[in-house]
């Protein structure tokens, strides 16, 4: 079917529960490649496990082909049409979309695991297969490196965490294996993950984090603004084709396709104290031992003595005592912290404040540990001024010091400040290393701005030229700038990065990153900051800028491939299952990727509607807009497993359907009792036996070979005089019977009506690489036939089936709109053609209506006279012309002889009747 953008996106990757099992929709939209032309996007549905997917329709090689990848199978790229100009002629007759006016099921659970017409449907319905039971009586691996980092939620606290660290204290007990990889995986509590929602950043739960052991290739991408990301090379990202947010593999990028990445996002702003008892739990036990608890005169140095000795005389008398035997005690009280002898103390409580904040980022920038504290070198006087302001108003002790030839330092003399900053902030050592605090994006928005101007004051710079002005900000540590990117993000800042290798800077031990803000952006960001003299300076009148160069997409963007690259990567690697219809979240440097999938199985139960079950199905299928359905096909598994199959087509026929098609095998008919059954389906109401049927040699059709004249036996016998044959044509198998089919139903034209060749299907039990080899499509059936009737029943006498579309309609607007019988189905779905059997010379020869009806003459005509009626000529008019008018389409020459098709269309057009139709259909085959 052809699907638009709006009813695509319907079908975003989720799961559904049928007969308690789970059962997972949707997946990546397939690429366009090279060398292929698009015809159409639609659905499609996995060969292997049935999940419905997004899927193209291409031409290539003169061949139409259909593409689409399952998450869990992979892409299954299939031959669709043998012959592309065949088809081009096929679609020319194809119907007008009509949505469904009485869809019954939302698109919760569709096709295959579910009975129902949904939304999706976009043609009125003409002949409904229903299954009436399932029964019948005959994984890849996403995957990121253990280093790569994704925004986590946890425990309220938002940060940056490694797949490693985050995994460290779980538990993987739970063993899989899929697609002939085996792994582990665990299920966290409370942990949260960024995805996409509609377009938003949203907060999704994480199910399951799943590793396994690798060593092989892994693939970095670069964007053009600077972004990057480690993958293995099946993991799906999301990119933008034509407007639509689709999933492709790493390894099948290009450096031209838009991938989809984190413009900005809500974080929380809890992170407002840190109650530094609590944190230095964690500090080394010799730290414990030089931190001293002050105000604990109160404890109760009788009870203590017993275990530490006399020394808690001197605690009580003092009052304080090391900080790890306060732990032991947790006497209550009002406390300070205080580091050996010293004087200086700081609050266990210590606020995020501003001020805080500011120093934060200036010794992110431009300071360092000692043993003993922590130094910032201060190049402006106007940032040593601020500096110093600052450590006044907390109470922290300083001083400078001064080397000849080198910057001033300012020395924060508070071994305390030191502990929090390298163990409660966690802020590495050493430039390469550095990152913003832990939990900076929980910091109040006050506290996040100063952060964000000690940083840019500090190694912070502005580039002005002719035409471009920006404020940037340079590190040699990746994991600073992805934080800084974030932190940005979170205010709605839009930022680009650099790298500038260090094989381009003489002496460099390490590449540096350089983030650029400019346009809106940066006005933005130079009006939340406060920023050093120099760069107000250098900044000047800003004036009106631009908004950034990139196209945005609700809180995410759409950022270009600029490169592919190769490395080895040898280590577990790891991914989540996220709680999220999108089946995304947010990695790296804030790409967008695909998450795990494990579980989509075959539908492993029994489907089997009840009677009253059964009778709403056919209510709704009779609402159906703007007609209802009036043919319906019995399918399954096998329909006569079903004790109450008769009660079925009885049910069918009083719901007002006048054509039943029963699809069986029909051994059924062939045991005792088969007669019997086939009367009392006639009677209740079937009208054609759709029968398998897949050649003459037994070798061939191991099905029903050799009960197949038995079966037709009982159908005389019980009055089924409508049989359609149904080959299953599969290549090299059977694909040199279809002429002696044709010649089998002929033998057999009293009962047969019709033959069906169905082209082995796209989906089904055949396993993929048998299918690639055994794939045969209806241009192909065409051809066949035509070679093996020594061509009486050539190509060009062929036509989709909604050409009929043109005479029913016709035919409606002649019967003042009157319900027909419309068959508006997908010109791809089948070809067909009406051929008369001539007995007249020796043996039975073919003779397609097209050979002597010009029907292409026909339909161009009756198209012209439903124009006239609908423009309000008289229907009487029109139908006397077209009686005098239809003999010029019949050539009488050469029509067979004992053949009147001008008084049968003529019966056809009065009565506007399915009995008149009918006897159209005993004259054809």
């Amino acid at each position: 079917m052809s699907i638009s953008q709006q009813d695509a996106e319907k079908l975003e990757e989720r799961s559904v529960e049928v007969a308690g099992r789970r059962i997972l929709l949707g997946g990546p939209r397939p690429e366009l490649r090279n060398g292929e032309t698009l015809v159409r996007n639609t659905l499609s549905v996995c060969p292997e496990c049935y999940r419905l997917l997004p899927a193209l329709v291409y031409e290539k090689d003169g061949k139409i082909w259909i593409r689409k990848n399952c998450p869990e199978h992979g892409e299954v790229e299939d031959l669709y049409w043998g012959d592309a100009e065949m088809y081009r002629k096929a679609m020319t007759y194809e119907a007008p979309p009509t949505k469904v006016k009485y869809a019954y099921k939302q698109l919760e659970k569709p096709c295959p695991f579910s009975c129902g017409i949904c939304t999706i449907h976009t043609t009125q319905t003409a002949l409904a297969n229903v299954v009436v039971t399932n029964r019948c009586n005959l994984s890849c691996w996403y995957c990121l490196p253990g280093n790569e980092e994704a925004l986590f939620k946890t425990g309220g606290e938002t940060g940056l965490r490694s797949f490693e660290d985050v995994s460290k204290n779980l538990a993987f007990n739970h063993r899989v294996e899929a697609g002939g990889f085996a792994g582990e995986y665990a299920i966290p509590e409370d942990l949260y993950v960024l995805s996409f929602d509609g377009g938003k950043a949203e907060w999704t739960r994480v199910a399951k984090i799943f590793r396994r052991k690798y060593g092989g290739r892994i693939l970095r991408i670069k964007t053009r603004t600077g972004r990057e990301v480690r993958l293995t090379p099946e993991h799906m990202v999301f990119v933008n084709e034509n407007g639509e947010i689709r999933k492709k593999r790493v390894d099948e990028l290009n450096e031209k396709d838009m991938l989809v990445l984190l413009w900005n996002f809500n974080s929380s702003s809890g992170f407002r104290e840190i109650n530094l008892l609590e944190e230095f739990k964690a500090l080394p036990e010799e730290d414990k031992e030089k931190v001293y608890v002050r105000g604990v005169e109160n404890i109760n140095a009788l009870l203590l003595r017993r275990r530490y000795g006399n020394v808690v005389y001197s605690w009580k008398t003092n009052g304080s005592m090391p900080l790890k035997y306060f732990y032991d005690l947790h006497p209550p009280g009002e406390y300070r912290l205080g580091r050996d002898a010293t004087k200086h103390e700081v609050s266990p409580r210590l606020e995020i404040t501003p001020e805080m904040a500011t120093i934060i980022g200036y010794f992110i920038s431009d300071g360092n540990y000692t043993s003993k504290d922590i130094r910032i070198t201060v190049a402006q006087k106007d940032v040593e001024e601020e500096i110093v302001s600052i450590l006044e108003k907390l109470g922290l002790p300083y001083s400078f010091l001064i080397h000849e030839g080198k910057a001033k330092q300012l020395v924060v003399g508070s071994r305390l400040i030191r502990l929090v900053f390298k163990h409660v902030f966690q802020i590495p050592e050493k430039s390469a290393n550095k990152r913003l605090p832990r939990g900076f994006l929980g910091f109040p928005l006050e506290s996040k701005v100063a952060l964000l101007s000690g940083l840019f004051n500090g190694d912070g710079h502005v580039v002005r030229g002719t035409r471009h002005l920006s404020v940037g900000y340079a590190s040699v540590s990746k994991g600073l700038i992805r934080d800084i990117l974030f932190l940005l993000a979170s205010l709605g800042i839009f930022a680009r990065v650099h790298r500038v290798s260090k094989e381009k800077v003489k002496g460099a031990k390490h590449d540096l990153y350089k983030i650029y803000i400019a346009g809106k952006d940066l006005v933005k960001l130079v009006n939340l900051l406060k920023l050093r003299n120099g760069h107000v300076k250098r900044l000047g009148d800003i004036g009106e800028r631009k908004e950034a160069k990139v196209v945005r997409y609700g809180n995410f963007y759409l950022d270009t491939v600029e490169s592919v690259k190769e490395e080895y990567y040898a280590g577990y690697v790891y991914d989540l299952e996220v709680e999220n219809k999108s089946h995304s979240f947010v990695a790296s440097d804030g790409f967008l990727v695909s998450n795990c999938f494990f579980f989509a199985e075959r539908s492993g139960y029994v489907y089997e509607p009840t009677l009253e079950q059964y009778r709403m199905m056919m209510r709704y299928l009779r609402k159906q807009y703007p007609y209802g359905a009036k043919a319906i096909q019995l399918t399954g598994g096998e329909p006569l497993v079903r004790d109450d199959i008769v009660d079925i087509v009885r049910i069918t026929r009083e719901e007002g359907f006048n054509h039943i098609q029963l699809n069986t095998h029909g051994i059924f008919f062939a045991l005792d009792g088969g007669e019997e059954l086939a009367r009392r389906l006639r009677e209740a109401g079937v009208n054609t036996v759709y029968l398998s049927f897949d050649g003459l040699d037994p070798k061939i059709n191991v099905k029903n070979h050799w009960e197949i004249p038995y079966i037709f036996e009982n159908f005389r016998r019980g009055g089924m005089t409508s049989v359609v044959l149904v080959p299953t044509v599969i290549n090299g198998w059977n694909t040199g019977e279809l002429g002696k089919i044709v010649r089998f139903a002929a033998v057999n034209a009293d009962i047969v009506r019709g033959v069906n060749f169905q082209p082995v299907s796209l989906v089904g039990q055949m396993p993929r690489k048998e299918r690639d080899k055994h794939r045969v499509t209806i241009p192909d059936v065409i051809r066949l036939v035509e070679e093996q009737t020594n061509g009486e029943i050539g190509r060009d006498a062929w036509y989709p089936v909604p050409f009929t579309l043109i005479l029913t309609r016709f035919l409606e607007l002649l019967s003042k709109g009157k319900e027909q019988w419309h068959m508006p189905i997908h010109p791809a779905c089948g070809m067909a053609t009406y051929i008369y059997l001539d007995r007249s010379r020796n043996g039975i020869h073919f003779i397609p209506i097209t050979s002597f009806v010009d029907v292409e003459s026909l339909a161009e005509y009756l198209k012209q006279k439903t124009a006239e009626m609908e423009k309000g000529r008289s229907r009487y008019m029109v139908m006397l012309e077209l009686v005098r008018k239809l003999g010029s389409f019949i050539d009488k020459e050469k029509q067979p002889k004992d053949l009147n098709l001008g008084k049968i269309l003529t019966s056809i057009i009065l009565k506007r009747s399915y009995g008149a139709l009918s006897i159209f259909h005993y004259k054809f085959n």
